[in-house]
């Protein structure tokens, strides 16, 4: 099993599934720091919920309300990897890293794709950013 760590959700690769919970990873900033990762995590994985199934997108299998999402686990893409960002399909603007992008099926499709985290004026008041 590996365990992968973002700003507000963490993610468990185990076997054929990849399994995103919210974090509490915020504690530096106290308990309304964990609170607001949480709800953060929480609004991420129900996004998912609602884009899933859109053009390119890797898709939810299972969700419990936003508390753990579950979705097939994809190949990585390999270093220096050139992304087509255009060929994948998904119109919504995302976070355009190639760790976010991975191989299903034999078909490119973006990992994490939560449409909530653009332009979030309490993320910034946290002092966060969608690059962490």
């Amino acid at each position: 099993m590996q365990v992968h760590r973002g700003v507000t959700r963490v993610v468990l690769l185990a076997g054929r599934w990849a399994v995103k919970v919210p974090s509490l990873g915020a504690h530096r900033q106290g308990l309304r720091g964990v609170l607001w990762s949480l709800t953060r995590g929480i609004q991420a994985n129900l996004s998912e919920c609602e884009w899933s199934g859109s053009p390119g997108t890797c898709p939810v299998l299972w969700s419990a309300a936003g508390l753990v999402n579950v979705y097939p686990r994809c190949e990585p893409v390999i270093d220096g990897f050139e992304v087509d960002w255009d060929s994948i399909g998904f119109l919504a603007p995302v976070d355009r890293k190639p760790e976010n992008v991975g191989w299903l099926r034999g078909a490119l499709v973006l990992l994490d794709y939560d449409m909530s985290w653009n332009d979030c004026v309490a993320c910034r008041r946290f002092g966060f950013t969608a690059d962490g």
